[in-house]
């Protein structure tokens, strides 16, 4: 068997390229950066929670980031958030933007209580000519009736729908086809939302699980930097996701000057944001500090710092910028810690007895 390293089908007059592509051809990794991950989390495939819990432990993921099972009240609440419709009324015509008319169909809360949550499906219609609504009906009630029975899980309960006949039969064919359609919706959404796990609640596993264990540099909404060190668990995630239909796409980035300066301005311009709100709300604390309230700021200002130490070792880079604020952010997090000392210590002399 020859020794001799594998030639890429590809060779460029960049020099750092060229060892990527050649190191990507001896199934080395030296060259390789990292990856771009972009995941497309829609038109997702029905999942329960027992058959995501099954993928999890099947691929070795941590079970940390599994969503709950789906609460019916938050189905509900989806669902008719969800509702809306918008369309001319009659004859389209070609100066309707002015002189026509719109109806648009949404969900109005109406009340919230113990026991049920009542929404009503209203239509508005909006005279274009006198820019105002004309008037507005209620073409239905959605309500959600909790589950007051001891021991019921969280969130518990059913839906009804309701809608009213008499008013929806006083509109034309079209309009009461288009309220029938979105209540049909309303229905499917909320049983739908019920028994599965929806793609919202999919999409925050990927993001969670990228952001806090493989520590990925966000790059644009959709779009991380992960480096090669995680490879199997990328592998992992991008399998979870196909298996509901979901998509991971993997691009790799070779070892050069021009792919690490766009990772680190990216993580550079993260940290800079969180730790520069950070200074505000310390700033703002400043004149009656709280222990809690300290506590949480130091908290973030730790993430921020374990964050940036975690790249800084990862990628063999130096931050200049992040660790300076990070020294400005330190020092106002000591003088918080000191404030609450005095406080403390002078609330503890105040209950002391009067000395005679």
């Amino acid at each position: 068997m020859s020794t001799e390293p594998e030639t890429p089908d590809l060779v460029t007059r960049d020099t750092d390229l060229n060892r990527y592509l050649h190191a990507l051809a001896g199934g080395e990794n030296d060259a390789l950066l990292g990856w771009l991950v972009i995941y497309n989390i829609t038109g997702v495939e029905p999942v329960g929670q027992d058959e995501l819990r099954n993928w999890f432990e099947e691929l070795e993921l941590d079970t940390k980031y599994l969503p709950g099972k789906p609460r019916a009240l938050d189905a509900f609440e989806k669902a008719t958030s969800a509702a809306k419709a918008t369309y001319p009324l009659g004859v389209r015509k070609r100066n309707h933007a002015s002189k026509g008319q719109t109806v648009t169909l949404m969900m109005r809360a109406v009340m919230r209580d113990e026991t049920r949550i009542a929404r009503h499906l209203v239509r508005e219609l909006a005279d274009h000519d006198n820019e105002a609504l004309s008037y507005e009906v209620c073409l239905a009630e959605a309500q959600f009736q909790r589950d007051l029975t001891p021991n019921a899980p969280e969130g518990a309960g059913q839906m009804l729908l309701v809608p009213d006949e008499e008013e929806i039969h006083r509109l034309g064919a079209e309009e009461r086809t288009t309220i029938t359609a979105l209540l049909d919706q309303i229905d499917s959404d909320y049983r739908n939302r019920s028994r599965y796990v929806g793609a919202d609640r999919l999409r925050k596993i990927l993001r969670d699980y990228c952001e806090d264990d493989l520590g990925a540099v966000r790059i644009h909404n959709g779009v991380y930097f992960v480096h090669h060190r995680h490879a199997r668990l990328l592998a992992a995630l991008r399998e979870l996701a196909s298996r509901f239909g979901g998509e991971v796409t993997r691009i790799p980035l070779p070892n050069a000057a021009e792919m690490r300066q766009m990772v680190d301005g990216a993580f550079e311009s993260k940290a800079q944001a969180d730790l520069e709100s950070l200074v505000r709300d310390i700033a703002r604390a400043a004149g009656d500090p709280k222990p809690w309230q300290v506590r949480k700021l130091d908290g973030r200002y730790r993430a921020v710092l374990e964050a940036a130490q975690d790249y800084q070792e990862t990628l063999g880079t130096h931050l200049t910028r992040v660790e300076a604020t990070l020294d400005l952010v330190q020092a106002q997090m000591a003088s918080l810690w000191i404030a609450v000392g005095e406080k403390a210590a002078d609330a503890a002399l105040g209950n002391q007895p009067e000395q005679r």
